[in-house]
């Protein structure tokens, strides 16, 4: 297993610094605020390096202490800084409940609202290569951001990858959709192209994307990740931890759009294509359980997920279920499966852990 994966530990020390100069500032009021927000912010130069950049590589040990970094109440006021693994499961970094799991990583979780607990994991903190599992990222950065998915966007240039075997939602270059269609399209049959589109319309361009990606990567706890662009199309510095796309999918299934689109197995979208004309086409699901082209243990329902495929990832995929008696959530990722085939195999293995 490769333990070391970004960040020093005297920057996971700043961060921790930040956190809780945040929560100081939050804390302070009126009049105080503007009083104390100098020193704060001389501090906060200081601890920056004078703006140098982050290097990216992080351990094991590092990212556990930034989970449980920030747990401070203040002195003197009602504001309480949460830690970032408040409500969250923590796995150990020892191999739990796995045996039968061949697949080079993954993990399950049952998810609560106020606690979660690990309920099987296998090289949870490894890099990985998350291929297009990278696009729940992209999906909880672009419903964080944009409050109207109704409004049009007209595809770019960008939006015209050639990379051999690139999956595509076929959008073209001026063809006019709406933020919720090419979500669906980026969800849905993987659209790389539509990926790039959501970018864009979100940010204006896929680097300010990006950027708002791995800001979001480390509000949430996910000190594992470091993305380069929006579909996770191969990239040496693009890659998450198992642990980390828990953490993602799990913020992205507080929204209920993600869900939705998730749990679909077809969508039609209606739009323009460069010359206005109305145009519509198919787009399937690329997971096999919603398709039924899987099977999930009895008793158990697949609420939706998200496939990765690449040479360098292998076969990966991430998803929520629940329990159908209890209603019982859970979260559940496979990463670098032999095969599509494996992949399912080993994820239905871990499905059956659920108790």
């Amino acid at each position: 297993m490769e333990k070391h994966l970004t960040i020093r530990r005297k920057e996971i020390v700043r961060m921790m610094i930040y956190d809780k100069i945040k929560f100081i500032l939050a804390a302070i009021s009126g009049r105080k605020r503007q009083r104390y927000f100098l020193p704060v912010l001389l501090l906060a130069v200081a601890l920056s390096g004078c703006g140098k950049a982050y290097e990216r590589p992080f351990d094991v040990d590092a990212s556990i202490l930034r989970m449980n970094s920030v747990n401070t109440t203040l002195t003197g006021g009602d504001a309480r800084a949460k830690g970032f693994s408040e409500g969250l499961a923590i796995p150990g970094s020892t191999n739990f409940n796995t045996d039968d799991i061949t697949a080079e990583a993954g993990l399950l979780i049952a998810v609560g609202d106020d606690s979660s607990e690990p309920l099987a994991f296998k090289n949870p903190y490894v890099k990985t290569y998350p291929a297009s599992i990278t696009k729940v990222m992209t999906a909880l950065v672009c419903l964080r951001n944009v409050k109207d998915l109704q409004q049009e966007f007209t595809v770019t240039d960008s939006s015209n990858i050639k990379v051999s075997g690139s999956s595509s939602a076929f959008i073209h270059p001026g063809e006019t959709l709406t933020v919720e269609d090419l979500l669906y399209g980026m969800l849905m049959p993987s659209g790389n192209d539509a990926a790039v589109a959501v970018a864009e319309a979100t940010a204006g361009s896929v680097d300010s994307f990006v950027k708002l990606m791995n800001e979001t990567a480390m509000e949430i706890g996910a000190t594992g990740s470091h993305f380069v662009n929006a579909n996770g199309l191969p990239d040496e510095q693009h890659y998450m931890t198992p642990y980390d796309i828990y953490l993602v999918m799990n913020e992205a299934l507080k929204y209920d759009e993600f869900r939705k689109i998730i749990s679909a197995s077809t969508y039609s979208p209606q739009y323009k294509d460069a010359n206005g004309i109305a145009k519509t086409q198919v787009w399937k699901s690329s997971d096999h359980y919603i398709t039924g082209e899987a099977q999930a243990p009895g008793g158990i329902r697949v609420l939706g997920g998200k496939t990765g495929t690449t040479k360098a990832a292998g076969y990966c995929l991430t998803i929520a279920s629940e329990k159908i008696d209890t209603k019982k959530q859970y979260i559940s990722v496979i990463m670098k499966g032999a095969s599509k085939d494996d992949l399912y195999v080993n994820m239905t293995n871990m499905l059956l852990k659920i108790h």
